[in-house]
């Protein structure tokens, strides 16, 4: 099943209420000035901060504080506790959670991020993961799709336009880990067992899962269209009916 992207980007100086039939599609931006870094260093935990600090580039610091501090004021708005409070586990497969909520109708979550662009992607009782990539020039894209993509996606990143070829195989890219990262199986589902569209200006669309004939009906996919040198994607269980995508204000933090 496919859908479109959103369109409009709502801001606002609080944290909306998250409707039990919507996903919320956070976008922020990682390159906050050190002010901002400081006072999102507080909302961490003490071992997120000692993970912080082993980074050795300050860059990576600076992104994994904000993208992790403004995670935890998202989920701690709808949680309606603090962001301290908020405390994660794994999933036997190893797909991160809240700990303590009551499932199955809890609150999901999925992240995403590359370069100074990160997604949180926020939803109650159904299962979604988020991915995005920024475009760069990769000399062995065919050669990554050939050994990852299905037999289909390889035949259709090969069809396309030179120019659209890095989109094309970036969109495919994006698209596999949002649905790896929504059935909660990671790397151990391999990646060539299912089939995604990847043409541009084409929906977004999960073709087809090998030994399950009726994927395509429990899982939508949809393009988010953020920025044009990205690409990016949300796959949810079950036919959406609204999708919002915000972008992080820092007002939120006064």
């Amino acid at each position: 099943m496919s859908e479109t992207s959103p369109t409009r980007r709502y801001e606002t100086s609080e944290v909306p209420t998250l409707g039990q039939s919507e996903i919320q599609v956070w976008e922020i931006n990682l390159a906050a000035p050190p002010g901002e870094v400081s006072r999102l260093r507080n909302f961490l935990s003490a071992a997120e901060r000692e993970q912080a600090a082993r980074f050795h580039f300050a860059h990576d610091q600076r992104r994994f504080v904000v993208r992790r501090a403004i995670l935890r004021r998202l989920l701690a708005a709808s949680l309606e506790t603090h962001p301290e409070a908020i405390q994660f586990k794994n999933s036997s497969q190893g797909k991160p959670q809240v700990f303590g909520q009551k499932l199955p109708d809890g609150l999901r979550f999925s992240c995403s991020h590359s370069a100074d662009l990160a997604l949180v992607a926020l939803a109650r009782g159904r299962e979604l993961g988020v991915d995005l990539e920024q475009h760069r020039l990769l000399a062995d894209a065919e050669e990554l799709a050939g050994k990852f993509f299905s037999i289909s996606e390889i035949s259709e990143l090969a069809a396309l336009p030179q120019p659209l070829k890095m989109s094309g195989f970036f969109n495919g890219w994006t698209r596999k880990e949002a649905f790896l990262k929504a059935i909660g199986l990671g790397l151990s589902f391999p990646l060539d067992r299912f089939s995604v569209a990847l043409t541009p200006d084409r929906p977004a669309a999960l073709l087809s899962v090998d030994d399950d004939l009726k994927a395509a009906e429990k899982w939508t996919m949809i393009s988010l269209d953020v920025r044009p040198d990205y690409s990016a994607a949300l796959v949810c269980a079950g036919k959406t009916t609204r999708i919002k995508l915000f972008q992080w204000n820092s007002q939120l933090l006064d």
